[in-house]
């Protein structure tokens, strides 16, 4: 009976020798899974980042095409304000 008994430890220490290997193989390979996708997490908030501050920029500036462009307007009228000043007196 104690050699079933020591048999049948064996072989569950086996097992578990063998799963517990199966185990770490695992874990080595999610823990570099983990790795790629921390680093391609990292790339996509700079680029996130980059986008912002692309917007922002591109906010700024069309800000200004609208003031540039209020100025036109602005100036076009007072230019055919005076033409007409002018054609009156001619």
């Amino acid at each position: 009976m104690h050699d079933d008994s020591f048999g049948l430890l064996e072989e569950k220490v086996l097992t578990a020798v063998k799963r517990i290997q199966e185990l770490k193989s695992e874990n080595e390979t999610l823990l570099a899974h983990r790795d790629k996708l921390e680093s391609q997490l990292a790339t996509l908030n700079d680029r996130a980042l980059q986008a912002e501050n692309e917007l922002a920029e591109a906010r700024s500036q069309a800000a200004h095409v609208d003031q540039m462009e209020d100025k036109r307007k602005l100036i076009e009228e007072k230019v055919g304000g005076l033409l007409d000043k002018l054609d009156s007196i001619v």
